[in-house]
């Protein structure tokens, strides 16, 4: 077997930064939003929700951690109205420039509040949610961080965890450099795209993880374009 490429450690991407430009960062999660509807983050969502819901209280609550613009939450609350489903969403990211944008873009959801907390330590009760959701966040992290995450995750969790990601490759990393280079002129795009990638995880890396944070009944499964889906089930 060829081993793959090493996790990329000690580089920062650009929308991290506090001080990005405010209408740059805009135009950003627009580009983000709309790369998550067409190159598969949505469509693993959507693989995923309605099985993990499945047993949950009439009355469905769920965190969504790390929420950037809030478009997943959204999606996810447009199709629960569709299903006549009752849904409420907490929604927490660290970035304060980027909670302001999603509350803005997120006024004519009601059932969804945004707020700004830290993913390595959630203000919330243990088993506080029915499903609690974090994407593109993990590969963030550095050392104890990922098992910390994991943890905070699956400790506010009453029904199940999900945790979507990017599969790292070298073929993962030069379709996304291409792929972002055709759809998007944004030059953070271009930089934090393909990073990702080289910062993303094999599936035996997630699994790995999820042991260590005490995840019972877990499991990988890849999506389109080279995007991960780890879930916990707890009882």
């Amino acid at each position: 077997m060829v081993r793959g490429p090493d996790r990329l450690l000690g580089a920062h991407e650009l929308m991290d930064l506090p001080d990005a430009d405010p209408d740059e960062l805009a135009h950003t999660l627009t580009a983000l939003a709309w790369i998550n509807r067409w190159l598969g983050g949505m469509r693993l969502i959507r693989a995923h929700i309605p099985s993990l819901l499945d047993g949950a209280a009439a009355s469905i609550r769920i965190l969504d951690v790390g929420t950037g613009y809030a478009d997943i939450p959204r999606a996810i609350l447009r199709w629960g109205r569709r299903q006549n489903l009752s849904i409420e969403i907490e929604a927490v990211d660290h970035h304060e420039q980027i909670v302001r944008l999603a509350q803005e873009a997120s006024a004519a959801y009601p059932e969804m509040r945004i707020r700004r907390g830290d993913a390595l330590s959630l203000p919330y009760p243990e088993g506080s949610f029915d499903v609690v959701l974090a994407s593109l966040v993990l590969h963030h992290m550095e050392g104890e961080e990922p098992v910390q995450l994991l943890r905070e995750l699956y400790r506010v969790a009453s029904h199940a965890v999900l945790v979507h990601d990017l599969r790292r490759g070298r073929w993962p990393f030069l379709v996304t450099w291409a792929a972002l280079h055709i759809v998007s002129r944004n030059r953070l795009i271009h930089h934090d795209g393909p990073l990702s990638v080289r910062r993303g995880f094999r599936p035996a890396e997630l699994l790995a993880l999820a042991h260590r944070a005490g995840w019972a009944r877990t499991r990988v499964s890849r999506h389109a374009f080279f995007r991960l889906a780890l879930v916990g089930e707890k009882s």
